[in-house]
Parts: structure tokens; sequence; C-alpha cells
């Protein structure tokens, strides 16, 4: 039969496990506003059963605590951190693009389309006054402008794609400094589960980090048993081990020694594995992530790569004034198809390389108005460059000195009245020569890239922030710490454990009749 006092061993066992769960219980209310906390729950179960070798066999031996657990479903967490994946992508794009569009805003500021229609309407007012030399400077003047404003707006543009260079290295910092952080955690847990007990709280900045580093870049976490309580963590970018277990992989940037683009900022960043050197594919589709964002806005081409233009026998192409010129080829699937700086960049080129040859080479076929001299090309490239792109073009020096070197008239022999040159100058607005359309067109077309690619940017991004908010809550309704539901516990585990004192006194008040009441 049962021991006499098994009772008192049985009562004894309920409270240890009572006052446990009153303990986890405070536990949880303590860090019910710790961000990133994981709600813990005590586990029990019926103690084995002892035989009495009575006729009823067996009999309860208590209750016994086997773990203290945390209350996590891994499959919101999966979700959560696909979701910050696409919603740091967003973001930095948001961010970026909404400074492209600040450059680009044609219905704000009196941009590139207000300096094109200024550059004809003084074109317009020559043809009036042909001989008018304030008329001639107006229309330098304008064309000068015109120039400056691309100036400034290429180098804005390559001022944006400098940040978001820089930003890809922040990026990389924070992913191998998380990395190194997960790795040593790893550690850490398997040290002290090792011993059977669970690194609850290690845990919970484990997959703080883990969120953090989800929202860099797009990853794929696995945790397997590996046997006497200990787990292997990995984590994979790009189809790559980051971390295996206790150990992980560097990532290191390098300033590439040729430019991608041909507007491309100096010393553009590649990414590239510390330990063997081997390329970090940045234009990956499953990559992802703030890093995906920041390399598309940097690099983002459109699928094609801009270089200068080479004939077929492999000379370079040329304008009429000996200026190398740009072109783009496909570079499909070794590039970015976003439409990011290089993009624009190259849209800026093309318009003014395009729109400086075709006014030039009407010019040079005509004379000044007095017929004194042949004419001279209007736009040049700055001193010290020799490619015409958004960033060279300026105002040839000898029309900002003297305006009646402007050819207004095709034949010597005319009056200064004839403003024919004037008049095939003007009929280059209505002319497509921008990729079968006007020039008026081409601009609306980057006006119009720009404003779809930054509403998407704004509209994913905002979409993205409301599903964390959603992912989020899913997660806090099975994680977090609820204080009505905590309250509860309470109140029961204290009622619990006065019941299992309660028990301690009758079986008290048992023992005092067996021992000191029974007999003389």
């Amino acid at each position: 039969m049962a021991s006499t006092f098994f009772g008192l061993t049985i009562a004894y066992s309920g409270l240890q496990a009572s006052q446990a769960s009153i303990n986890v219980t405070a536990h949880n209310i303590s860090n019910i506003n710790t961000a990133g906390y994981t709600r813990e729950q005590a586990l029990t179960q019926a103690s084995d059963a002892l035989r009495t070798y009575s006729t009823y066999g067996t009999i309860g031996s208590g209750v016994l605590i086997t773990g203290i657990n945390q209350l996590r479903d891994s499959y919101y967490d999966v979700k959560y951190r696909n979701n910050m994946a696409n919603y740091g992508e967003y973001e930095a794009k948001n961010n970026y693009m909404t400074q492209i569009e600040d450059y680009l805003n044609e219905f704000v500021l009196k941009g590139y389309t207000t300096e094109y229609n200024n550059f004809f309407s003084a074109v317009n007012q020559l043809t009036k006054t042909p001989a008018d030399e304030s008329a001639k400077n107006q229309l330098i003047n304008n064309a000068f402008s015109m120039t400056d404003y691309f100036n400034t707006l290429s180098t804005n543009m390559r001022n944006v794609q400098a940040d978001a260079n820089n930003e890809i290295k922040d990026a990389v910092m924070q992913i191998n400094s998380l990395s190194q952080n997960i790795a040593a955690l790893n550690k850490q847990i398997n040290q002290l589960e090792a011993n059977y007990g669970n690194a609850n709280d290690l845990r919970d900045q484990r997959n703080a980090l883990l969120d953090d580093l989800s929202k860099i870049v797009n990853i794929t976490v696995d945790e397997q048993k590996v046997g006497e309580n200990q787990s292997n963590l990995t984590v994979t970018i790009n189809g790559q081990n980051l971390i295996d277990g206790y150990n992980y992989n560097k990532l290191e940037v390098a300033a590439r020694e040729e430019k991608r683009n041909a507007s491309d900022a100096e010393g553009l960043y590649d990414i590239k594995w510390e330990k063997t050197g081997s390329e970090f594919n940045i234009y990956s589709t499953s990559l992802g992530g703030q890093l995906k964002g920041l390399i598309d806005i940097r690099d983002g081409c459109n699928g094609e790569i801009e270089k200068l233009a080479v004939n077929e026998d492999g000379t370079s192409v040329t304008d009429g004034e000996g200026n190398l010129l740009y072109s783009t080829e496909s570079f499909a699937g070794l590039n970015t198809s976003f439409k990011g700086v290089p993009y624009y960049q190259a849209q800026l080129n093309q318009f003014i390389s395009t729109f400086a040859d075709a006014v030039n080479e009407i010019l040079k076929s005509g004379f000044s108005s007095d017929g004194s001299s042949v004419g001279v090309p209007l736009f040049v490239t700055k001193q010290g460059t020799t490619v015409m792109n958004a960033m060279n073009a300026t105002v040839n020096s000898q029309l900002l000195d003297d305006p009646n070197l402007l050819a207004t008239k095709s034949a010597v022999e005319t009056g200064e009245a004839n403003a024919d040159i004037m008049d095939k100058l003007n009929s280059l607005m209505s002319s497509k020569i921008y990729d079968g359309g006007t020039g008026s067109y081409f601009l609306e077309s980057i006006i119009s890239d720009m404003s779809i690619d930054a509403n998407k940017a704004d509209s994913f991004s905002a979409n993205y922030k409301n599903l964390q908010t959603s992912i989020q809550n899913q997660r806090l309704s099975v994680m977090g710490v609820d204080s009505d539901e905590e309250a509860m516990d309470l109140i029961k585990f204290q009622q619990a454990y006065n019941l299992s004192s309660k028990m301690m006194s009758v079986m008290n008040e048992i023992y005092d009749k067996l021992i000191n009441q029974t007999g003389i």
C-alpha cells in the first residue's frame, strides 16, 4: 500500500506547480510592454503513478513541471519576415523616388519643360526681329538657362545615386553586425538548453534580431534539432548561407573599378563574400528588403546599360561637333529592370544630345543676320569634357560674347529681315526626332514614368506597412501578453496554491490525530 505520508508529497508537488505557474505569470506581466517578448507558460503533467501492490493497482503521485515554453507560432514569424522584406524594399524606394519626384516635379517647378518652351518662345520672337541683338541675346541666354538646368538636374540625380550607394554600405554593415549577434546567441542558447532548460529570453532576443534582419534583406530561417536538447539555426540570403549555427559569413563592399553605366557616380559598391571573395548577386530577384530597394534606385536602368556609342567598325559615334555620344543596350538578366537613377540620367542625356545636335546642324548651315560670318554651333560641351550629355552640355562662349554671331538666315545675299534659319529651328518643336516623338512628348514621358514609379512605391510601401500591422497583431494574439488573461491565470493559480495548502493542512490534522491523539 502507499506510504502514510504520501498525501503530503502529492500536496507539496501541487504547491510547487502552482508556485512555478504564478512565477511565470508574474514574469509575463512584468514584460507586458517589452518589445519582442514572447508569452511563457508552465507546462504540467501528472507524475508517474506508483504501484501500491493493492487491489486498486496504482495511485497518482501528484503533478510535475515539464518545462516553461514560449507560446509562439513560427507560421506568423515567416509571414511577418516575408512582409518585412517587401516593406523594407518599397520603403527605401519610396524615400528616394520622393526625392527624384521633387527634382522632376514639372507641375510645381519651372523645370525642363518650361526651359524647353522658353527656348522656342525666344526662337519665335527672333523670327519677327532677326536683326535685333537683344532678341538674339534672349535666345542664347534661354539656351544657357536650359543647359544649366539640365546640368543641375543631372548633378542632383548623381547625388541621389551616391546617397543610395552609401546606404548600401550601411546595410551591409548592419547585416554583418546582426549576423554576428545571432550566431553568438545560437551558441548561448545551446549552452543553456544543453542542461535541459529553455533559454526563452535569449530566443526572444534572437527573434528580434531576425526580424530586424528581414527588413534589410529577404531571409530564410531554419532550425533543426541535433540531439542532446540542442539545435542548429541557419539563415540563408540569396540562396547562400549567411549564418550556420555558431558561424556566419561576412559580406564586404568593394568600389567598382569601372562604371556600370556611363553616367554613374564614381566609386559605386559591389558586394562580395569576404572569405571566398565570390560575387554576391545584387540583382537576384530573391534579394528583397531595403538592400534590393537601394540597389534598384542606384542601378535601375530598365534592363539596359548606358555606354559610349560605337560604330560597327569599332570607332566612336560622335555628333556634328565631334562630341562623343552615349547609347543604351540590353543587359537583361545581369541588371535590374527598375527605373532608377541611371534610367532617368540616360533619358536626360538622350534628350539633350539629340536636341543639341539638331539645333547645331541647322545653325551651322546658315549665316549671321548681317552676312558677315558663317553660323556657329549653339550647344557645346564644357571645357575639359568630350561627351555631350546632360551633365556637360553648355552654350558656346563665342555666342555669349557676341550674340551677332548667331545664324538667322540660310543665304548670305539675303537681307537682315530673312529669318528662315529661325523658322527651321521653330519646326524642331513639332519634329519627331526623339524615338518617334516630339521633344515635348519625350519630356512628358519622363515625367509619366517617374510619376507611375513614385506612386507605385508610395502605394506599395503603405500597403506593406498596413500588412505589417495586421500580421503583427496576429502574432501578438499568440505570443503577446494580455493583461486580462494573465489576471485570470493569476487568480486560477492562486486558488490552486490555496487548495494545495489546504491539502497540507488536512494532512497535518490527519497526522496529528494519528500520531498524537491515537492510543493512551
